[in-house]
């Protein structure tokens, strides 16, 4: 490879990151909790990059340590089928070296190799009760999983025929029930980050079968699969950082996937804002090295991105980021921007279930950003092991004790502080470009409670934006709650509330109809041994009794430039 750009970057990462593992002793079977990911994940990144390597260079030094990890894990008692991902993820690995590798590894270690994806992966996987088969809808286990054990079916077919034959029909016929969760226009139900685990598995999927069959068919061609890369941009803040609901760590780092959607789509844009993001990754992994730290790692698809990128070059164009958007769907987000600075105003509002696939209870949250700064934020995903090992069902009936999850740790209303109705679905009824405005029907959500409560949000000026709350036929005596989740500093005053961060000052002023108390709240402390909140956090809170049977409460947020 001889051009420079992104793809000489991307090689002289890969390369360091090769160099950092190949001295690292091979992976061990170690159980984080009731999974193997870990290794699994660690496993492919260097499997990956050690095939990568040798495929660029013909130096036998990286096929010889990319057998040396493949043999470790061949020679597991297995690869925790009870949590699929760690097959799929250990499978994907195998499968990849398997191919890329055949002729350089030992007769001995190709057999290992080949005997460990029969039975650490496809003869487990070769069953049609697995509940990711059966989960209506879909969700991310389904594309990693399926693309996990076609990868393994192809390389092994000659000798497996009826066993990987029955692998790649199920993929072919299961994987398509994902496509509802990028409808109606690509924008993911699980959010961007998991959008990044289930598509960068579905893109390895399309190019095994195009490679090994001739052809993806419906898999490549689905039309809001394929708007997605474009969706992934548009839930990406000025700041850089994602505009993260549910389960979604507010970071974004390089996706290699953007990649195949710019070639794929024709839409050079997409893929405008990558480069810097590689910089950075490389520039802090070859920082931690020099300075004797334990590095970060960037994606473990990191070399794909030599393969994805387009073969005669792309020159990147700009970043189409539109300034009003909308999704439908069951995750309906509405997002309006002033721009494409980092300076720029950008707020998006939610609506959907609870029950969303790694939903959280925001339904009617927002996020802010504005000059530089983000003003009400949501906190991101726990840790799963840390969560699961205080004995809690993260993802069954203890969920919502769990604070970054649950209901105080999140921008909604609340009545009486009682928990909404966590099956419930709030739909995006209003959406008007030209007034920069969006209305969330939350009624839903609080049946029971309440006859009716809409949060709309409307975006008057580049440096201000409007959140209206109407409800109707509460409980009189009962407590209305708006709040803020934030990590600036408050100052509280009768008309509302000042909020610094970083030099900069955003002014929260109250309008409602009836008498009204603005309290600060410092939730930064974890309440529970198994939570662990943002260092800052504080939640300020508009609080008012229910007098009348209709009430109105205004939040005007603005840009104090003084």
């Amino acid at each position: 490879m001889t051009r420079d750009g992104p793809e000489r970057e991307v090689l002289e990462l890969v390369r360091a990151v090769a160099e950092f593992d190949h001295d690292a002793p091979s992976v061990e079977r170690v159980m984080v909790g009731r999974r193997l990911l870990d290794t699994s994940r660690t496993a492919l990144r260097r499997v990956l990059g050690f095939a990568m390597m040798y495929r660029l260079t013909g130096d036998s030094r990286w096929s010889t340590r990319a057998e040396k990890e493949m043999l470790a894990l061949a020679a597991f008692s297995d690869w925790n089928p009870s949590h699929f991902l760690d097959v799929a993820e250990a499978a994907t690995a195998m499968a990849i070296g398997y191919d890329w590798l055949h002729d350089e590894l030992s007769p001995a270690g190709r057999s290992a190799i080949h005997d460990a994806l029969v039975s650490h992966a496809l003869r487990p996987g070769d069953d049609d009760s697995h509940w990711w088969r059966r989960r209506t809808p879909a969700n991310n286990w389904l594309q990693v999983c399926e693309a996990g054990l076609t990868l393994a079916a192809l390389v092994v077919r000659e000798d497996e025929p009826e066993l990987a034959a029955r692998a790649i029909a199920r993929a072919r016929r299961n994987t398509p029930d994902i496509f509802p969760s990028y409808e109606p226009d690509g924008a993911y139900v699980e959010g961007p980050m998991y959008w990044g685990y289930g598509t960068a598995y579905h893109l390895l999927l399309i190019e095994a079968l195009r490679t090994g069959e001739g052809s993806a068919g419906e898999l490549a061609t689905n039309r809001a699969f394929l708007q997605s890369g474009a969706a992934f941009n548009t839930l990406t803040a000025p700041s850089g950082d994602f505009l993260n609901f549910g389960d979604c760590r507010p970071r974004r780092e390089f996706a290699p996937e953007q990649y195949w959607f710019a070639r794929e789509t024709n839409c050079p844009g997409i893929v405008a804002d990558e480069a810097a993001r590689l910089t950075a990754a490389a520039t802090a992994f070859r920082q931690a090295i020099a300075e004797g730290r334990q590095p970060g790692f960037p994606s473990r698809f990191l070399p794909l991105a030599l393969l994805w990128m387009p073969a005669d070059g792309l020159t990147a164009g700009e970043l189409a980021a539109p300034e009003a958007w909308s999704t439908g769907g069951e995750s309906p987000l509405a997002v309006f921007r002033s721009g494409v600075g980092r300076d720029a105003l950008c707020v998006a509002i939610k609506g959907g279930s609870p029950r969303s696939s790694h939903g959280h209870m925001d339904v009617g949250s927002f996020i802010m950003e504005l000059d530089g700064v983000r003003w009400a934020i949501d906190c991101g995903m726990p840790r799963y092991a840390h969560v699961e090992a205080h004995g809690l069902s993260l993802f069954g009936e203890d969920r919502w004790r769990v604070f970054v999850v649950g209901p105080d740790a999140h921008s909604i209303p609340l009545i009486d502080d009682a928990l909404p109705i966590e099956t419930a679905t709030a739909p995006l009824t209003a959406f008007d470009a030209e007034a920069r405005a969006a209305e969330i029907d939350l009624t839903p959500l609080y049946a029971g409670q309440v006859g009716r409560l809409r949060r709309k949000l409307r975006v008057d000026s580049p440096k201000s934006a409007e959140f209206r709350d109407t409800l109707a036929n509460a409980k009189p005596g009962a407590v209305y709650r708006f709040s803020w989740i934030t990590q600036a500093r408050v100052d509280v005053s009768p008309s509302g509330a000042v909020l610094t961060q970083d030099g900069r000052t955003l002014r929260l002023t109250v309008t409602a109809d009836t008498a009204f108390q603005v309290v600060d709240e410092d939730a930064s402390n974890a309440p529970n041994a198994w939570d662990q909140p943002p260092a800052d956090l504080r939640r300020v809170s508009v609080l008012f009794t229910v007098d009348r049977p209709v009430h109105s409460l205004v939040v005007r947020a603005e840009l104090d430039d003084k």
